[in-house]
């Protein structure tokens, strides 16, 4: 459209190749040749929607074919067969790839003429081969509800073990993502954790791959679950434990069938979040909280301050008490092996939130004494407020009962 403002316009952009290099394939051919010439060598960015209007046309096949050696990213919602089919051995530059609700066939060339240079690996909604070899060298990996073809022929999801070797081929990745689902095996838990030191941004949304990897440098990790059935290992958590060692303030909220762990403020971004346990898997929320702390702590304790939030229910005639559980685990010392004495968990606790009417009182008497009592173990910071809300969502922090509950002489607020 610009460059029938004026001749002088039209001469600017024909005059910069940058301005053609994206070509986006979908409807018609016309503007592919003028793009072509007038990008000169620029780096190509490839888009394919569709290659309906393109296989009528033989001669544009053949010219996008010729150019493959200066594709720099490529977009595919349509694996390109018959261009991939003409490709020369020209070294390829390409650096960015992104699949999208495509099947890679068995005999895919283009991957072993690309790996050299491949950076970046996007798959969403698309299938692999059952024979499809990892590529190697790769800094990002993005994965979306990718399923795999097995040997019998069948289209399953995505293996534990399949995942696995993407990460064991990829040891320098920077940014990984995996969303959807990922099947488990027989093995899933013997799996060795892969050491990714270079990673800086994770996004998991997959449970059982938690435990396949650790990074101990990464400034924002994600983890969202939900519908936990079991007991992930130890090391799922070694990688949000290690960024929560230097972030400044977070959160820890527990309320019925979710945990919640964020970083507050700081550099580092962090957020955990197991969602959609039923009532019944409190049990083991609070079993993955003491494995999330003790993974976080194993050598030194987390220096943040910490606010807690206690938002469960306990519905009636049951006899497990979420929040008092999480209590109970902050109140019991851990073996420090560094040091050889006892230490609190989150010693920087600061606050503790609660619905109304709160934990009884003397409970929460208990708990504050215990943590400030330096004649066992080096006391824990002061906790400085514990506040009542009306809600989970309330901004305004609640009232502070702290002076109520240090007061407290029996079970004032029982019921």
């Amino acid at each position: 459209m610009w460059r029938t403002v004026c001749r002088k316009w039209k001469d600017v952009i024909d005059g910069c190749p940058s301005l053609w290099s994206k070509i986006v394939l979908g409807s018609g051919t016309k503007h592919v040749k003028p793009q072509l010439e007038n990008s000169k060598a620029a780096p190509l960015h490839l888009e394919i929607l569709s290659l309906n209007d393109v296989y009528e046309d033989d001669h544009v096949v053949q010219l996008l074919a010729d150019s493959a050696y200066r594709w720099r990213s490529v977009l595919l919602f349509e694996y390109p067969r018959e261009i991939i089919r003409r490709l020369g051995s020209s070294p390829f530059t390409l650096d960015t790839l992104n699949i999208h609700v495509t099947q890679i066939p068995e005999d895919c060339r283009f991957f072993n003429l690309i790996r050299p240079n491949l950076r970046k690996l996007t798959l969403v909604k698309s299938t692999i081969p059952y024979n499809f070899d990892p590529t190697l060298g790769l800094e990002e990996l993005h994965f979306s509800d990718v399923r795999e073809y097995r040997k019998d022929g069948i289209r399953h999801y995505l293996s534990v073990h399949t995942f696995h070797q993407f990460l064991q081929a990829n040891p320098k990745l920077q940014v990984l993502e995996l969303y959807g689902y990922v099947y488990p095996s027989r093995s899933n838990h013997t799996l060795q954790s892969i050491n990714l030191p270079k990673l800086e941004n994770v996004v998991m949304h997959v449970p059982n791959a938690f435990h396949l990897f650790w990074a101990e440098h990464c400034v924002a990790v994600r983890y969202l679950a939900g519908y936990l059935v079991e007991r992930p290992p130890p090391s799922a958590w070694t990688t949000p434990g290690h960024t929560l060692r230097r972030v400044e303030r977070m959160k820890i909220s527990v309320t019925s069938g979710c945990l919640r762990v964020t970083a507050v403020t700081g550099p580092y971004k962090v957020e955990v979040t197991l969602d959609g346990m039923s009532g019944h898997s409190e049990r083991l929320l609070c079993s993955i909280l003491e494995d999330f702390l003790d993974e976080a702590e194993k050598d030194i304790p987390i220096s943040a301050r910490v606010e807690l939030g206690l938002f469960a229910d306990k519905p009636p005639g049951r006899d497990f008490d979420l929040g008092l559980e999480v209590l109970k685990l902050l109140q019991t010392p851990v073996w420090n092996p560094s040091s050889g004495e006892n230490r609190w968990r989150i010693p920087n606790l600061g606050t503790i939130s609660m619905l109304d009417p709160g934990l009884p009182y003397h409970h929460l008497r208990a708990f504050v004494q215990e943590r400030s009592n330096g004649i066992c173990i080096q006391p824990a910071s002061a906790v400085t407020g514990i506040f009542i809300r009306s809600s989970k969502w309330d901004e305004d922090g609640g009232e502070d009962v702290l002076n109520e509950v240090m007061a407290c002489t029996g079970g004032e607020n029982d019921d």
